[in-house]
């Protein structure tokens, strides 16, 4: 009998009803849903503050200075306008990549002051990296599970369904809410998220299923008599020689050729001579350390060459992940991973393939994936840079904690899991119920290790991020992967037929962990009524005060998650496809109000963008925008740092900015958080302005005051 299909109908069935569709065609439609969902509903939703702004506008400094290497970040003009330049509380790749992303849409640099508030290509430039990195991601680890599911697959059928668990581990990871909400905002998250998941791939790959010999390509001469051969027509090896090209030579190359620009040099010429500031010396400098590195990348890619077993390509693919996880936020990345692989080894008793595992061309390759840039820092900032990015946003954050709010106890993580994986994390009581049972097929099954690494994974991530001090919603990215890998791998296992002996065993427990299922959705829903605003703080770091305010309703998350209750109940009565096809249907109905709905609504009070789109629409020529009493950095991203910025409310400097523009210019717009415009319009404006002040717009947390000016008085 054919297996069944991801949408729950069996093969045999559709042969009458409709044509059969291979895996490939259904891998096709989830990803064109997935992607459409996502950037259809995208020109709806603002860059939100506090983040995706700062981070923009990060990016943004790269093309206006021409400068890979310092992050710079430039708050406008004003008293506060030189409170920071220099940005090192974060590592370069999101940056690099978003960069590169406004660079190929042509938004950033351009002339027009309005740029950023007009259309989808400012915030598609912006999210498009973090958005390729999430779908990347989803797709491999769904391609891990198909590749896995099919290495004793002796049949079609079973073939067929190891295709299904794939596409179903891509499809729910896809749409739990907080990986679909982190992957289509301009964070850092992805950036290590992304590489730990390809990093875990390659280790399954490597070691949860029987070693091979790569496909070698032999050469068209020979070497004193003998043949040589590369092994560039392995699939496993090309995945590395990319994954090395775009992680190791590119940055390589992009670092090397701006300390040797002309332009470079010049600007670097100019700078004042101080201990802490470089200088054209500098730039030599770091050429001559990227030199080494160079060296290093030929002999490693050189010796790669050599290698002939499928596990060693894997393990490189693992390294260079490792490295770009660095690259990416931090110290928390290649600590996962590394976390990860010894507690598969020692879980395992496989302390063996710590001789296997290729440590010196990892080291190497890691250090080529991450070191370049953070040595070039180094040489260019010197001690401060590293004390700043290492010691007070890495190792302090982890062990000391950042801000009250950003603390919480043992359960913080899994109240967060039940949001962040509506409606899937019902199903988890039965996912890990099969996950923690003896396989059938035999415990050294590619596809039982695969389940067992991910449950193991799960509990790794869940226990390290626990473990920090500084808890944050979205820091619970890394533990969903996993868990979307043990959800794919039981749906997958009962439309098979795989599992329907034992759970006609186990009738009692099949119906509680049904029921604990149902009991968890009703919680979940409960709690995210009575605060509509834990959506969004899935992604952001502020949950107090204003941040609480503006966000729609919530209430028909309990309709759309009704459907998910019922798949368990058919799931219970063992009549699987029914089930799968309930669950599905409610996940899609979760996700489309999400995108369509909820995150648009909320985003017209999380984003500046309506506010300074409206001073753009009214504002005389020579018109100034104000920042004023408040910092949330949308307004220095949407006006491109052409803004004038006072973080406290300095009442002298305030009316100084204002006697100035008499005369020059018709209005100030001034722009503030709700709480303090009240105050700024009755006691901060001088008398003779006050009166003809008007807010043009306000949403639930800014608003945005138009201060007519008269003429000077004359003397």
């Amino acid at each position: 009998m054919a297996a069944p299909s991801p949408i729950g109908y069996s093969y045999a069935a559709v042969r009458v009803r409709a044509p059969s569709l291979s895996p490939w065609v259904w891998a096709a439609l989830a990803a064109a849903f997935v992607i459409v969902l996502q950037t259809t509903t995208l020109a709806a939703c603002g860059p939100w503050d506090p983040w995706e702004t700062h981070y923009g506008e990060v990016a943004r400094q790269i093309l206006v200075r021409h400068d890979p290497i310092d992050l710079w970040w430039k708050p406008g003009y004003g008293p506060s306008g030189n409170a920071e330049n220099v940005f090192w509380s974060k590592p370069a790749l999101p940056f690099w990549l978003m960069a590169l992303s406004m660079k190929i849409l042509g938004v950033g640099a351009g002339p027009a002051a309005d740029e950023m508030v007009r259309g989808a290509l400012p915030v598609l430039a912006i999210r498009l990296p973090s958005m390729i990195a999430g779908w990347l991601s989803a797709a491999f680890l769904g391609y891990v599970t198909w590749r896995l599911g099919q290495v004793r697959a002796k049949t079609d059928a079973a073939k067929r369904s190891a295709a299904n668990a794939g596409i179903l581990v891509a499809l729910i990871l896809s749409l739990m809410p907080q990986w679909a909400i982190v992957t289509r905002q301009a964070l850092t998250d992805m950036f290590f998220v992304g590489p730990v998941v390809l990093a875990m791939g390659a280790w399954a790959m490597a070691w949860l299923q029987p070693d091979r010999e790569l496909r070698r390509w032999t050469l068209p001469f020979k070497l004193r008599g003998r043949s040589l051969s590369v092994p560039l027509v392995d699939r496993a090896y090309l995945t590395f020689g990319v994954l090395f090209l775009l992680a190791v030579i590119a940055p390589l190359a992009a670092l090397d050729l701006h300390v040797l620009s002309e332009e470079t040099r010049r600007r670097v010429a100019g700078f004042i001579k101080r201990p802490d500031v470089p200088n054209v010396r500098t730039l030599w400098e770091i050429h001559l350390h990227l030199i080494i590195y160079w060296v290093f990348a030929g002999l490693t890619f050189a010796a790669s060459l050599l290698w002939h077993r499928r596990s060693q390509a894997w393990m490189g693919v693992l390294y260079l992940a490792a490295g770009l996880s660095l690259l990416g936020k931090g110290l928390i990345g290649p600590g996962l991973i590394g976390l990860l692989v010894l507690a598969d080894m020692a879980v395992s008793s496989r302390f063996h393939l710590l001789r296997r595992c290729g440590l010196p061309t990892g080291a190497l390759l890691f250090a080529l994936a991450s070191f370049p840039w953070h040595h070039a820092m180094v040489l260019y900032r010197g001690e401060r840079f590293f004390n700043e990015l290492i010691i007070l946003n890495n190792l302090a954050r982890f062990g000391s904690g950042e801000q009250e709010q950003a603390v919480g106890g043992f359960t913080f993580y899994l109240h967060t899991l039940g949001l962040a994986a509506l409606p899937w994390v019902a199903a988890l009581p039965a996912a890990l119920w099969r996950a923690l049972r003896p396989d059938d097929d035999g415990d050294d099954e590619p596809t039982a290790q695969l389940r067992r690494f991910a449950l193991l994974w799960l509990a790794v991530s869940l226990l390290l991020l626990t473990y920090s001090v500084t808890k944050y919603y979205h820091y619970l990215l890394p533990a969903l992967p996993p868990m979307a890998v043990l959800l794919g791998l039981w749906l997958g296992g009962s439309l098979s037929g795989r599992d329907r002996t034992w759970l006609k065993e186990h009738p009692q427990i099949r119906w509680l962990a049904a029921a604990l299922g149902i009991g968890l959705i009703a919680a979940v829903v409960r709690d995210a009524i009575h605060e509509p605003a834990w959506i969004v703080h899935l992604t952001t770091y502020l949950y107090t005060l204003m941040w609480r305010e503006g966000t729609p309703p919530v209430d028909i998350l309990g309709w759309l998650s009704l459907p998910f209750a019922a798949g368990l109940v058919l799931w219970a009565l063992l009549r699987p496809r029914l089930a799968a096809a309930a669950m599905i249907c409610s996940s899609v109905a979760v996700s489309t109000w999400l995108f369509a709905v909820y995150l648009p609504k909320a985003s017209e009070h999380w984003s500046q963008r309506s506010a300074i789109a409206t001073y753009y629409d009214n504002r005389a020529e020579g018109d100034p925008l104000l920042s004023y009493w408040f910092y949330y950095r949308g307004e220095t991203f949407l006006s491109k740092a052409d803004v004038w910025v006072s973080k406290e409310a300095k009442r002298d400097k305030l009316r100084e900015f204002i006697d100035l523009k008499r005369g020059v210019a018709e209005n100030l717009w001034l722009i503030t958080t709700k709480s303090h415009m009240k105050r700024v319009s009755e006691t901060m404006l001088p008398r003779d302005v006050k009166d003809g002040a008007v807010v043009v717009y306000a949403n639930a947390h800014y608003e945005l005051l138009k201060i007519p000016l008269p003429p000077p008085v004359e003397q």
